[in-house]
């Protein structure tokens, strides 16, 4: 299984998560040209080798937390709580049960975003992975 594999199985399992989103989680972009939201989406940043050693690898994911502007402002408070499911599921994760695994995740960092021309807002949450492998 991949690394990219463990974060997608990640985003669609976790209680929290599809409470909100279901399963719409998606690698880079949003599914057609009138998407249901609130949705996620995903991609790899970098992937580099830890310095001193060729087994561990820390990988940077962007994951994207999106919701549909409301008049009564639901939607942006929509796209963080999906935000702040995502944090709980990766904060200290970890699973070694998986080749490659994960030793530990941690949230680098959370943005706010807004598209004026879709109406929808946009929370990027940034995770570090430190991984046993690609």
């Amino acid at each position: 299984m991949s690394i990219e594999a463990l974060v997608y199985r990640r985003l669609t399992t976790y209680s929290g998560i599809t409470a909100i989103a279901s399963t719409r989680t998606y690698p880079m972009l949003l599914q057609g040209n009138n998407p249901t939201l609130p949705a996620i989406t995903y991609q790899k940043i970098s992937n580099t080798e830890q310095k001193g050693t060729s087994i561990l690898r820390d990988s940077r994911w962007q994951i994207n937390c999106w919701a549909k502007h409301r008049a009564d402002g639901g939607g942006y408070s929509e796209a963080h709580s999906l935000a702040a499911q995502v944090k709980a599921a990766f904060e200290d994760w970890h699973d070694l049960d998986q080749t490659p695994g994960v030793n530990y995740g941690r949230v680098a960092g959370e943005i706010d975003d807004y598209d004026d021309a879709a109406l929808v807002y946009r929370v990027i949450v940034d995770v570090i992975l430190t991984t046993t492998g690609d």
